[in-house]
């Protein structure tokens, strides 16, 4: 009797860690491109990677804002920065040209964003992918949810 508890108890034990194991393993770079929706949506997808990341220094905290940029206000991210003239934090369309990307992406110290300095994480591939996405897209910026009216689906049958 008692070697089947035990038994019963490893058993379930074992079932359990294996599955903890299995949810805390590392996405693959294949799995995690899989997850980039075919549209991505600034409220679901950019807006909490924006606010984890970017808002701390560039968002709606004035005293807090670097380089004039507030990244959180469409108005904002789309018009000249105040540094360089020239650039853009989004060129909607072209990552290539948007500042946010190049910089998010950049292995230069001098230009990554966040900078290693300021004890934020870096974004992840998935993160930086999505991002990429986005601005391919267009980089359309959503009102926030609370703000939008709710609208009655409409069901076929």
């Amino acid at each position: 009797m008692k070697k089947s508890i035990y038994l019963l108890f490893f058993t379930c034990a074992a079932i359990i860690l294996g599955g903890v194991a299995a949810c805390n393993r590392p996405i693959s770079n294949q799995e995690a491109e899989a997850e980039i929706p075919d549209t991505v949506s600034y409220n679901f997808n950019i807006r909490p990677i924006l606010s984890d990341k970017c808002f701390k220094c560039h968002g709606p905290d004035a005293n807090k804002r670097q380089a004039g940029l507030r990244l959180d206000l469409p108005e904002e991210a789309f018009k000249a920065l105040q540094d360089n003239p020239k650039a853009h934090a989004f060129v909607a369309g072209d990552p290539s040209a948007s500042e946010v990307y190049l910089r998010i992406t950049s292995s230069d110290s001098a230009m990554m964003m966040p900078p290693p300095a300021s004890n934020l994480k870096r974004l992840t591939e998935h993160e930086t992918d999505l991002i990429k996405k986005w601005i391919k897209q267009g980089a359309k910026y959503e009102k926030h949810w609370a703000f939008v009216a709710p609208k009655k689906p409409h069901y076929q049958l």
